[in-house]
């Protein structure tokens, strides 16, 4: 089924380059945030999905295989996104790997993520 993501910010719809980098952004935020899963611990999931720890200025970097590996459905069905919004109360930003790209989610961000059918 496919998953329909967006970001909600004062309201608003965030215009975005989608791609599965933000929605394991998305999904690792909603973690770290809600606390109680087993992504919530940033350096646990740093150290199982690519050996090696976030950046010391606080952006998490998200890899070609940490995307690839919390975008897969039976890992995205453990996050607080499974429950269709999360809204988040603390700032984190992550850094793609891929082509540099800086994606910050902040306090209030509405996070939706729901499956539809054909």
């Amino acid at each position: 089924m496919p998953l329909n993501t967006q970001v909600i910010r004062n309201g608003e719809r965030l215009v975005l380059p989608w791609g599965d980098f933000h929605v394991a952004a998305m999904a690792l935020a909603s973690c770290f945030d809600a606390g109680g899963t087993f992504l919530s611990d940033p350096d646990e999931v740093y150290d199982e999905l690519h050996n090696f720890k976030a950046c010391p200025d606080g952006i998490f970097p998200i890899t070609r295989m940490i995307a690839f590996n919390v975008c897969n459905y039976p890992v995205l069905a453990k996050t607080p996104l499974n429950e269709g919004v999360y809204t988040l109360k603390n700032r984190y930003r992550f850094w793609d790997t891929a082509d540099g790209e800086i994606f910050e989610l902040l306090p209030g961000d509405e996070l939706h993520a729901v499956r539809s059918g054909w």
